[in-house]
């Protein structure tokens, strides 16, 4: 249940996340939290670096970078699979950050994605 803190991933607090190399070993660990901390903890695989992360189950909002809508930086948007989870990441996104953000239905999949435009 080994974890290295990641050099590339940081979580909302600014900290890094530790990672861990497969999904077995995140699970292994967020068991642990669970059973020793009692925080519902739950494992994810980052797409930017591959290694896998721990989430707070309430956190949690799977996307996926599936299909060739971009941001206003040009970089690929987050695609959310339910409306209930792209409404979950935009009202954390008000929350912690003050961001007013929409949903969206994409016009290329059947997904969502989040936008700050009225």
């Amino acid at each position: 249940m080994a974890s290295i803190k990641s050099a590339t991933c940081f979580g909302h607090s600014g900290q890094p996340l530790s990672e861990y190399p497969s999904r077995r070993e995140a699970q292994d660990a967020a068991e642990y939290a669970n059973t020793a901390y009692r925080k519902k903890l739950v494992p994810y695989e980052c797409e930017r670096c591959g290694a896998w992360h721990l989430s707070p189950a309430e956190r949690q909002t799977p996307s996926t970078i599936g299909c060739k809508c971009l941001d206003r930086y040009g970089m690929p948007k987050a695609l959310y699979d339910t409306k209930d989870g792209a409404k979950q990441r935009a009202k954390i996104a008000s929350k912690e950050k003050g961001v007013g953000l929409s949903v969206y239905q994409c016009p290329h999949t059947q997904g969502f994605h989040l936008t700050g435009k009225k």
